[in-house]
């Protein structure tokens, strides 16, 4: 397994497409309180985003093949996604010790309604310091934002 950043010029619609595949596994596995219609309705941004990100770091396996990414904007972590076959394993860990080490994050917003996402920010050393009761898009998911 190794991270590489990815330029812009190399997210093309081969890697973008894998990529939403990841997000939409990883988000069935551990985002409960979305319904199937809400996660058909939140891909298209992820699209967007994952082409617009400023910082886009990518997991593969030895094979080539992606297994996670974590999205980084200025000094705040904005997407980190894995596998599920690929969770318990460290990866995130390392994708989340690359984003602070190398790019000096300070800032993490969470689902409320994802505990496991939650511990694991707080296992970096990350802490609560306000509350939203909706997301960015006015949906009634309640976000936590984390800082380090």
């Amino acid at each position: 397994m190794y991270l590489k950043e990815i330029d812009y010029s190399l997210r093309n619609e081969t890697l973008i497409h894998k990529l939403t595949i990841i997000w939409q596994k990883s988000v069935e596995a551990t985002h409960l309180f979305l319904s199937p219609q809400d996660i058909k309705d939140i891909l298209p941004q992820v699209v967007i985003g994952l082409k617009q990100i400023p910082i886009l770091l990518v997991s593969f396996t030895d094979d080539d093949e992606p297994i996670g990414f974590a999205g980084i904007a200025d000094d705040k972590l904005e997407m980190l996604f894995l596998s599920p076959d690929y969770f318990q394993q460290g990866i995130g860990y390392k994708m989340i010790s690359t984003a602070i080490q190398n790019y000096q994050i300070k800032y993490v917003d969470v689902n409320e309604q994802n505990p496991k996402a939650l511990k694991f920010y707080l296992r970096q050393g990350f802490t609560i310091f306000k509350r939203s009761p909706v997301d960015s898009d006015n949906r009634p998911f309640p976000i936590l934002h984390l800082k380090k």
